[in-house]
Parts: structure tokens; sequence; C-alpha cells
């Protein structure tokens, strides 16, 4: 029997990933076109990929433990979300930090575990805004950024490769994504039924009579014990059961109970055509994969169409300018465009602030070219890809949104390049 103080042996690192190394030194029939085999590609991968994790719940976790395990070593983490004692069970990491555009610029690959549609297609748009086309209308390789894209529901669950300019990105199929359950104001009011009715006529109708003009926080912890409160007032009046504290955090807030085995597998899908994304040690799955565990155990995997006129990953939307028009009323245009309907909008230019609406000290810095012509700003290039930033319209709410855009200016032949760069 070996004594506490015996020396144990070491693990031994190249036997930990020998299965690895050995999927990325062979050749095969699936592999991608770029994939050279090398038994040092794992050291590679490792040392040169950034990967950036969007979502640390209890799926962004799984996602993190599996893409370390996979290999990858320069992993990035960012959530937009508040600390809830539910979420306590399945996650361990929290982090809540907003960044400026540029920030995604430096990794080769995204990893989605997020749970809010808005924040989905922010990213979404920010990946796609990287996207450059040539002339053929054909997408530059160079300034491709691949996503995953995971997400849980109960015992269901997704996971799904969006290649920007090849596979549809999260805007060309947000219609898979169900309009959120509502419920009749007159169902509220006058015949509640059920324990939901009554958290829900507690949260929209009473809250306003009982605090007019006083926003309804559901971070607030009174806010939501007052939700309670009055909840379970309704129901005893109308004897319905079921009203907890916790369902009515569920209603309030949409929350969907998480399960941790359902994250689990989904992680892994998403871990693993992340790695063959990066490596191209084999094909990834075309182009999204749903499980079903909620009735034994269903995978299927589904190719969708890209939409090619899609305002988010395609070449971006055609605006014709004349020389003289002036980067403000070339924001105004942006409001007034059938399409885009794009407010208090900021714009960029490969990486430059034209103009900014926030923080002041950008604001105030870039203030003097909204009288100066486009032309002007743009180099006076004949076509150039911009970058707007605002507050647009999406699956009927109003967010942030950013949209690329392609200008073009009036009367100004192609050749105007490289005269005005000759002379």
């Amino acid at each position: 029997m070996a004594t506490p103080d015996a020396e144990q042996p070491a693990p031994m690192e190249p036997a930990r990933w020998r299965n690895l190394d050995m999927l990325l030194s062979r050749p095969g029939n699936l592999v991608a076109a770029s994939f050279d085999p090398s038994p040092t590609l794992r050291d590679l991968l490792g040392s040169l990929v950034e990967v950036l994790v969007v979502g640390a719940g209890g799926l962004g976790c799984e996602l993190l433990k599996d893409l370390a395990l996979s290999g990858f070593k320069k992993l990035h983490v960012i959530d937009m979300d508040t600390i809830d004692v539910s979420n306590l069970n399945r996650q361990f990491l929290f982090r809540i930090e907003d960044k400026e555009i540029e920030f995604y610029s430096q990794f080769h690959i995204i990893v989605l575990g997020l749970d809010s549609i808005e924040a989905r297609s922010y990213i979404n748009s920010v990946a796609c805004g990287f996207l450059e086309y040539d002339a053929n209308d054909n997408p530059l390789e160079e300034t491709v950024k691949p996503m995953v894209d995971g997400g849980t529901e109960g015992f269901k669950g997704h996971a799904r490769v969006i290649i920007p300019g090849t596979t549809p990105c999260f805007e060309c199929n947000i219609w898979l994504f169900p309009p959120q359950v509502k419920f009749p104001l007159c169902t509220l009011a006058e015949t509640p039924r059920t324990a939901a009715h009554c958290i829900e006529y507690a949260h929209l109708i009473k809250w306003d009579e009982v605090h007019p003009g006083k926003p309804f926080d559901a971070d607030d912890a009174e806010h939501m014990q007052w939700i309670y409160s009055e909840a379970l007032k309704r129901a005893e009046l109308f004897g319905i059961s079921g009203v907890t504290y916790s369902l009515t955090q569920g209603v309030v807030k949409n929350i969907i109970p998480a399960i941790a085995s359902t994250n689990a597998i989904i992680s892994a899908a998403c871990a693993l055509e992340a790695f063959k994304l990066i490596s191209g040690c084999s094909k990834n799955v075309s182009n999204y994969l749903t499980y079903n565990g909620l009735e034994g155990t269903h995978i299927k995997v589904t190719e969708f169409v890209r939409d090619k006129d899609c305002l988010v990953c395609g070449p971006g939307t055609l605006i014709e300018l004349d020389t003289s028009s002036t980067l403000a009323e070339f924001i105004k245009m942006l409001e007034e465009h059938p399409k885009l309907r794009i407010s208090k909008a900021s714009v960029t230019h490969e990486g430059n602030n034209l103009y900014m609406q926030s923080p002041e000290v950008l604001e105030q810095m870039t203030r003097p070219n909204l009288s100066v012509p486009m032309f002007e700003l743009l180099k006076e290039a004949p076509y150039a890809t911009v970058h707007a930033t605002g507050m647009a319209e999406n699956n009927g709410k109003r967010v942030s949104s950013l949209r690329k855009l392609r200008v073009a200016f009036k009367g100004v032949e192609a050749s105007k390049m490289d005269v005005s760069e000759s002379s």
C-alpha cells in the first residue's frame, strides 16, 4: 500500500490528447479541402485560434468546458445577463460586459449559448457586418467570421452552423422561433382561469394602475415580490391555485426550466462543430441540428437555404447618393428608407467612426463630419461599404441593429478611383 507521502505519478499529457491527435494527424474522405493533417495541429490550434463564447449561462458554461477539452486554449467569454439564484444549479461563471464592434474582429469563431432572440440577432449582425463581397457578389473568404449557435428549451435543443454568405444567418431563419405566448387582456381582466393569468394580470394591468409612470423592473426583488403578492390575491378571489414565487418569476421573465443533460448534449454538438470548422478535420453539419428528448430521443439535421436578399448577411442594401450628399443627409435617408428604418444611426467605414451617437465624447469628436459630403468621407470612391448601427424594427420590436450598406455615387465612373489615386 502506498503511503500518503509516496510520490504520485504525473498524468501523461500526450495520452490525454491521444484520440484528438489521431483525428488531426490522419487524412480522410470527409475532410475539408483546406485540412492539412499534422501531429502538431492541436498545439497550433490551441496557440493561435481565438474563440469567443457569448453567454455564460447553463449552456455557455458547458460550452466553455467542452471547448477547453477540445484543445482550444484562447477562450473569451462575455455575458449580458444578471445573476439569478435559480441559475446556480447549472452555472459557475458570470461576467457582465458590453463591447464595441471592433472587439469582435479579433476572434476566428464565435460560439453562442444565448437564451434571447434579441441578443442572438445582435451578435449575428455583428459577425455578418465583417463580411465583404467581391464584384460578383461572392463572399471574400478572409472576411468570413463563422458562428455556431446553440439553444435549449427544456428537453429540446438545437445546434446550427452559420457561415455568413454561405449558410443561412440567424436573420434568414428567424421565423423558426415561435412568437412568445401572449394572453388576451380581456381574459386577464375578466375571466382568469390559470395561475399564469393571475400573474400576468398583476404584471400587465395592476402594476400600471398602482404605479402610474413607474417602469417595472423584473430584476428588482421588491417589484417581483409585489407582483407575486397581487397575483396571490387575484388567485384567491377566483379560486385558482398554483401561484408561487418561482412561477411568478418564470411567467414574468418568460423563463423555461433548463435541464442540465440537454445543455450537455447541445454543448457537445456545438463544440464538435466549432472544432470541425476551425480544423477542417471533417464535414460540418449542414446546417441545423435539432434534438428532442421529450418522448424518447430524436435527432434530426435540416438543411435550410440562405436568403440571398437578407439585409444582414447579404451584400448590403444599395443606397445611391449624390456626390454632394452630406453625412447628416445620409443618416436622415436611413430613417426614411422603407427596408431599413434605422433611427439614431452611428456610421462606420473600414473601422473608422464617421459619426457616433454615443458616448458623448465620440459624438463631439465626430460631429463635424455631419456637414461633410459622404463622397469626401469615403475618399472619393465610386462605391463603398459602410455599417450603420441604430434602432430598427426586429420581430415586432425596436431593438439595436447593425446593417451593412452599399453606397454608390451617381454619375461617378468605376475608373474614378484609379484616376484619383494616380493624380
